[in-house]
């Protein structure tokens, strides 16, 4: 094997997969990364819960396969300059040799019998999504991820599709994030937990896409990102499914509130912003809603105490609510439109946050006890 590409073009690759698979895995043939010359350039890597494939345009010269180690590879890389490089195997060694301008490497590798088979897209329930779009969705319902172990189903995603319409739900028992778009599917519901990290990798990714065919099987999910100017080089991510039995997030949301305030999205995010700027330890943020006006304010016994007024429509009865003022602020910078909606029954009842005009966001908030 032996073919010719930028620093860059490689580095990036191997950077999103450092980025999106597990750090230290138990196997040490899951350290390595196996790239295979052709036509084209395929590179693989697994931790056996997620696997990742990139397919590159180099200028191949001699075809060919290498498991290499992931982190090695990319130290070496980072120390080039943005340079053509030339990585080649020496087949009677089984090393690999990368070349920059003056500089030659040669690294040991693995033994490619070693390295798990990759797993075959199952075509089955398959749509497609603008990237855009989903990326959109993924950033708007990921802020609610669970990071508790203990719970899984509550550190993924559930997504469904159906009646034309995506669905994308976290929740981590304190709040429940929710965004919906549209697309084009009509079939029987379509429904799965999947890892956030593996979202959060779609997030981080470099290619300016058009589509993203996304295929959900009964214990895996794939999502296939193609460059918009090249169909040549793309990524395929696959994913196994979270188990378990997700909470039936619509008996959550309230269908009514006593209280229903609308606000300035922008303006809300700066006044809490500042007065949450002496925040220590998770002191909750307290809103005190008047006819027109809402006071934010936060006090901290020993350090001191900030409020500030907000001019809202609200014609409602004095109601007084405090919440942890980084969920809140979460929740208020979900939201797209200009002028927000703040739902409130109770002060120990989970409050609601949408936008004015669109039902496609929501976010749902527990209250903390004032004390």
């Amino acid at each position: 094997m032996k073919f010719q590409t930028t620093k860059d073009n490689l580095l990036n690759e191997l950077l999103f997969i450092n980025r999106s698979l597990v750090s230290k895995p138990t196997i040490q043939v899951l350290n390595g990364v196996l790239m295979e010359a052709n036509k084209l350039l395929d590179i693989y890597a697994t931790d056996l819960e997620t696997s990742i494939k990139t397919t590159l345009e180099v200028d191949v010269i001699k075809e060919g396969k290498i498991l290499a180690p992931i982190k090695l590879l990319t130290s070496i890389l980072k120390t080039f300059p943005e340079a053509k490089i030339e990585v080649e195997l020496l087949s009677e060694k089984n090393q690999l040799k990368i070349a920059c301008q003056n500089a030659v490497f040669i690294i040991n590798t693995y033994s490619i019998e070693d390295f798990p088979q990759f797993p075959e897209v199952r075509k089955g329930n398959q749509v497609s999504i603008d990237s855009k779009r989903l990326k959109n969705l993924i950033s708007k319902s990921i802020k609610s991820v669970s990071t508790d172990e203990n719970r899984p189903v509550l550190t993924g995603v559930l997504i469904e599709i159906s009646n034309n319409i995506i669905t994308m739900v976290s929740t981590d028992s304190y709040r429940l994030s929710l965004a919906k778009d549209e697309i084009d599917y009509s079939n029987s519901l379509l429904k799965a937990i999947i890892p956030s990290r593996v979202l959060d990798s779609i997030l981080k990714t470099d290619l300016q896409s058009e589509l993203v065919e996304i295929n959900i099987d009964e214990n895996q999910i794939s999502f296939n990102i193609f460059q918009a100017n090249n169909k040549a080089q793309n990524l395929l991510i696959i994913s196994r499914l979270i188990s378990g039995k997700f909470p039936e997030y619509k008996q959550l949301i309230p269908s009514s509130f006593k209280h229903t305030i609308i606000l300035d999205r922008d303006r809300f995010l700066e006044v809490i912003r500042r007065v949450s700027s002496i925040s220590q330890d998770n002191i909750p943020i307290k809103l005190e809603a008047t006819r027109g006006k809402v006071n934010v304010s936060m006090s901290i016994k020993g350090v001191g105490s900030s409020s500030e007024n907000l001019d809202v429509e609200y014609g409602g009865e004095g109601i007084e609510i405090a919440f942890n003022p980084d969920f809140l602020l979460d929740g208020v910078s979900m939201m797209d439109d200009k002028q927000i909606v703040l739902n409130i029954e109770e002060s120990l009842r989970p409050a609601l946050i949408k936008q004015n005009q669109k039902e496609n966001l929501l976010y749902l908030l527990m209250p903390v006890r004032i004390s």
